[in-house]
């Protein structure tokens, strides 16, 4: 049925119309993942829950290494040079950015057998090889689904995109809530809510596999040139340091130290601020592009921006306002919300969590610039940026874990996160004021 959706159409009901099936799609998701992650952290006790997320951190943090992971800028330049192409040539890209692609796919899975012993070792009881193993698994879909997701957004089909999150999400609650009803406990019911998740992660990439093939003809596929290759090598080589440095700001390298210095319940404690802060930062921009800025201009189609800073500027205002809507409720009634959501038993997080949903209100709202600058390609600006909460991330962590626990944990990465958003909107404001004539 949603494979035979007209495009949406000119004029402001449609913008609408997307405005709304995307705010039901996203706003759903959300909701069936955080009931997922409820449900297992309540199956769980705090040991157990902190030593099943850190596995599967552990995994995805690892995929920076081996320039696994596509960001934004990444996908939206492949996509953008897919669309423009026939539909014959566009299935051969696609064939073709999928062996590049696993290419870097069997370099991780090779540097993630390697070091899962040492790993092993290393982290104790709080990260045993079973659970790294399963973790590995589990990400297997993660890693390939990027690749048909950028195939999606080149067809302009981001309804397609919603759903199959929106199928992700609704399978992991189906399959947590079945698991629930069995004996399974303890470190068992671990291992199954892995095996979850590398299931989930399957029917996902099987569903929009079967919806590229529906839209592009894979049969009639035809090998772009050489120079089309070539620019899309290009697009497709991740500059790794600014990937690691960014990943060691907003996935919480500070994780490393808590887990070798803190008990499996800190452990566990922290990785469900983790979880809680980081959705709160990825759905604040994803509801704002995808619902509000529709809804907005559908209702409101005068108050068009008159140049890119007014854009700028109003982007930033929206984020600000959604993102204190979003998060001052939170930190006001976290104890309260933390009881009745997960239980007596993870009171210990209402700290940390109150710190990190602050700088999630900060990095939401420097979203907007975050995409300015990657548009404007100040890569050696972002990598400066990245290189200083990389640094302070680092310098703190360790000490304040050691006095503080993980509330020194959560400062040490608010900090960081805090000058890197920061830094990040001043530079795009700088760059954005009007020049001067000379």
């Amino acid at each position: 049925m949603l494979l035979q959706r007209a495009n949406a159409g000119a004029g402001r009901h449609a913008v609408a119309r997307a405005g709304f099936w995307r705010l039901s799609a996203t706003g759903a998701s959300i909701l069936l993942g955080f009931c997922s992650t409820l449900l297992v952290a309540r199956a769980l006790e705090p040991g157990l829950f902190g030593q099943y997320a850190f596995a599967l951190w552990l995994a995805t943090a690892a995929a920076p290494a081996a320039g696994v992971s596509i960001c934004e800028l990444t996908s939206r330049v492949v996509a953008g040079i897919q669309s423009r192409e026939k539909p014959q040539v566009a299935a051969g890209i696609f064939y073709f950015v999928l062996r590049q692609h696993c290419h870097k796919i069997a370099l991780y899975y090779l540097l993630y057998l390697l070091f899962i012993v040492p790993c092993a070792r290393f982290f104790g009881a709080n990260a045993t090889l079973t659970l790294l193993l399963l973790a590995g698994l589990s990400v297997f879909p993660l890693l390939t689904g990027g690749i048909v997701n950028v195939t999606l957004r080149s067809s302009r089909r981001f309804d397609l995109l919603a759903a199959n999150h929106l199928l992700g999400a609704a399978i992991t609650l189906l399959l947590v809530l079945l698991s629930l009803q069995s004996t399974t406990t303890g470190i068992d019911q671990a291992y199954l809510f892995l095996l979850i998740t590398a299931v989930a992660g399957i029917v996902m990439f099987f569903t929009s596999l079967f919806c590229v093939s529906k839209l592009l003809p894979l049969r009639q596929a035809r090998e772009p040139g050489e120079e089309l290759k070539q620019q899309l090598r290009r697009s497709l080589r991740n500059a790794r340091l600014p990937v690691l440095l960014d990943a060691v700001v907003w996935q919480h390298a500070e994780l490393i130290a808590l887990a070798r210095a803190r008990s499996t319940a800190d452990l566990g404690y922290y990785m469900l601020c983790v979880l809680i802060s980081g959705r709160v930062i990825q759905a604040i921009p994803a509801l704002y592009t995808t619902c509000v800025l529709p809804l907005r201009c559908g209702v409101m189609p005068g108050r068009r921006s008159t140049n890119a800073a007014d854009a700028h500027r109003r982007t930033t205002l929206g984020l600000a306002w959604l993102a204190i809507l979003v998060c001052a409720p939170g930190i006001a009634f976290c104890p309260a919300l933390i009881v009745w959501c997960f239980g007596a038993a993870y009171l210990p997080v209402v700290t940390p969590l109150r710190i990190l949903l602050a700088a999630a209100v900060v990095g939401s709202i420097s979203s907007a610039s975050v995409t300015r600058l990657s548009h404007e390609e100040r890569k050696r600006v972002q990598t400066w940026l990245s290189l200083a909460g990389a640094a302070i991330t680092l310098a703190l962590a360790l000490p304040l874990i050691a006095f503080a626990g993980m509330t020194g944990a959560a400062i040490a990465s608010a900090i960081a996160q805090c000058v890197c958003a920061t830094g990040t909107m001043f530079i795009c404001a700088r760059n954005m004021r009007p020049r001067k004539a000379s």
